[in-house]
C-alpha cells in the first residue's frame, strides 16, 4: 500500500485483532526530528523579516513610524484536526473491466480520477457512490482513504471495506496549518488607525499540494487578512512560507478561521487603546463596507450591546467575511475559579445574500458555532519526534453538551446573490469569545486554544 500496511480479514473484529498483532519496523524518514517547539521557534524567527506581499496600500512602514501611538502583538494558532465523528473509510470493488467505489467523500470527481489512475481504467468505467459523510469539514475532500480501499481491492479482486480507527484518523489527518502572526498598528491623536501591518508565517495548503504559484502568495494562507475590510490609509499584509512537512488541508473556513481571529482581536486591541467602544470603533472604519457594517450593527443590537450584562459576565464582538457571506458574533462569557471559560450566549448575524432556506441558514450558523468553540476552547495538534501526540478524544476533546451556549441567529437578507453558509459561521466566533474575556478579565488571549493559565491574575 502507498500509505502503510493493510490487514485483510472477513470481519472487522478479525482485522482489528490482526492489526494489533502486527509488529512493523518503520523507516521514520527525514521528518522524525520535527517538534512543535521547533516549529514555533522557526516561525518566530521568520517573522522578523518581511514576507511576500499579499496586499499593499500606501506606505505602512512610514505611517507606523509617524503614528502618535504604535501597537504591536504576536498571535499564534496551532495545527487542528477535523475530527469527523465518522473516521475515514471507503469500500471498493475492482474487476478487470470496472471499479465501483462507495465513499463518504466531498470530492467524487477526485475519487473517480484517483480510482481510474490506480486501476488503469478509463474514468467512464469507474462508478462512485457518494454516501452520507459522518462529518466532512474539508477532510473528506482528500482521497488518501480512497487510495487505501482501491489498492487493497485491486490486490484481492473482491469487494473490500477499508476503515480507519480513531487513532489513525487523528494521527494521520490533513491538519489546518499552524501559523504565527506579527501585527502592528499606528493610531493618530484621535485614536483612528493610520497604519496596519500583518505578517503571517506558516505553511500554505495550495503550496504544499503543488497547486500554488512559484514565488507567489498562497491565497489560503492570507484569506481573512489580505481582504481587511477596515478603512486604513496604509496597509501591508505579508506571508512567509514555512513548511515542516506536517500534512495540511482545508479546514472549515480555511484561512479565515485563523486570520479573522488575529484581525478581530487586534482591532479590539486598537479600540481599547483608543479608549473607544469596540462596536463604534469598527463602525467608523466600515463606511466602504456596508454589508460588513450591517451584520456588525445587527449582532450588537440583538445582543443588547451597551446594556449591562448579567453579573460576572462580559460581552465581546467580532465580524468577518468569508466565502461570499458576512457574519458577526457577540459572545457573552464568564470565567470560573481556576480559569475555566463558560460561554453562555452567542448572538450571530449573517448576511449570506438571498437566504433561500432560512432554516438551513440557522442550522449552519449553529453548527459553525459548535465547531469554532471546540477549536477555541480545546483544539490543538502537537508534534513530537515527527509524530502527532494526540490520538483520541481524551487528548483532542470535542465540545460537550454541557458546554454548549444558547445560540441566536439573525438573518440580514440583503437581496444580494447567495453566498456560502458552511464556512462563514466559524471565523468570528473565537475572537468574539476572547474579546469578551478581555472585557471581563483584562487578559488578552493571543494564542489558541484558550488556557486557564492565560486568565490567571498577573
Amino acid at each position: 500500500m502507498s500509505h502503510g500496511v493493510a490487514v485483510i480479514a472477513t470481519s472487522s473484529w478479525a482485522a482489528l485483532q490482526g492489526r494489533r498483532a502486527l509488529r512493523v519496523q518503520w523507516d521514520e524518514g527525514p521528518l522524525a526530528a520535527v517538534s512543535s517547539p521547533a516549529i514555533s521557534r522557526a516561525f518566530a524567527e521568520a517573522a522578523t523579516q518581511p514576507g511576500r506581499s499579499a496586499r499593499k496600500v500606501g506606505d505602512a512602514a512610514k505611517a507606523l513610524a509617524a503614528g502618535a501611538r504604535q501597537l504591536e502583538a504576536v498571535y499564534e494558532l496551532p495545527y487542528l484536526e477535523h475530527a469527523c465523528m465518522e473516521p475515514m473509510n471507503c469500500t471498493a470493488h475492482v474487476t478487470r473491466d470496472a471499479c465501483v467505489v462507495w465513499a463518504p467523500t466531498q470530492n467524487p470527481g477526485g475519487t473517480q480520477a484517483t480510482a481510474a489512475r490506480l486501476t488503469g481504467l478509463p474514468p467512464g468505467k469507474v462508478t462512485v457512490h457518494t454516501t452520507m459523510l459522518g462529518g466532512g469539514f474539508g477532510r473528506r475532500g482528500e482521497v488518501d482513504f480512497v487510495v487505501d480501499a482501491v489498492e487493497v481491492a485491486k490486490t484481492t479482486g473482491v469487494p473490500v471495506k477499508v476503515f480507519w480507527t480513531r487513532e489513525d484518523d487523528i494521527r494521520h489527518g490533513f491538519y489546518r496549518p499552524a501559523s504565527y502572526h506579527l501585527v502592528r498598528a499606528a493610531l493618530d491623536a484621535s485614536g483612528t488607525p493610520t497604519a496596519w501591518l500583518h505578517r503571517i508565517v506558516g505553511p500554505g495548503i495550495l503550496t504544499q499540494k503543488g497547486r500554488g504559484r512559484a514565488g507567489g502568495v498562497d491565497g489560503t494562507a492570507v484569506a481573512g487578512a489580505a481582504d481587511l475590510p477596515y478603512d486604513v490609509a496604509s496597509i501591508a499584509v505579508e506571508w512567509t512560507s514555512k513548511d515542516f512537512g506536517v500534512p495540511v488541508g482545508f479546514w472549515r473556513s480555511v484561512g479565515s478561521s485563523q486570520n479573522a481571529f488575529v484581525v478581530e482581536s487586534f482591532v479590539d486591541e486598537c479600540a481599547h487603546a483608543a479608549g473607544k467602544d469596540p462596536v463604534a470603533f469598527r463602525r467608523a472604519l466600515l463606511d466602504r463596507s456596508p454589508r460588513h457594517r450591517g451584520v456588525l450593527e445587527l449582532a450588537a443590537r440583538k445582543a443588547d450591546w451597551g446594556a449591562p450584562p448579567p453579573a460576572g459576565r462580559a460581552r465581546g464582538i467580532a465580524a468577518a467575511f468569508s466565502y461570499g457571506s458576512y457574519a458577526a458574533h457577540v459572545a457573552e462569557v464568564s470565567v470560573a475559579p481556576g480559569g475555566t471559560v463558560r460561554v453562555h450566549r452567542i448572538v450571530c448575524a449573517i448576511d449570506c445574500g438571498i437566504a433561500v432556506n432560512p432554516d438551513q441558514v440557522r442550522a449552519q450558523m449553529e453548527g459553525g458555532a459548535v465547531y469554532a468553540l471546540t477549536a477555541a476552547l480545546h483544539g490543538e495538534i502537537t508534534v513530537d519526534r515527527g509524530r502527532v501526540e494526540q490520538s483520541n478524544f481524551h487528548a483532542y476533546p470535542m465540545l460537550r453538551i454541557g458546554e454548549m451556549p444558547e445560540v441566536e441567529v439573525h438573518i440580514l437578507d440583503s437581496g444580494e446573490p447567495p453566498g456560502g453558509l458552511g464556512e462563514p459561521g466559524v471565523p468570528s466566533v473565537a475572537p468574539a469569545v476572547t474579546n469578551a474575556l478581555f472585557a471581563l478579565t483584562g487578559k488578552r488571549i493571543r494564542r489558541l486554544p484558550i488556557r486557564p493559565d492565560d486568565l490567571e491574575p498577573a
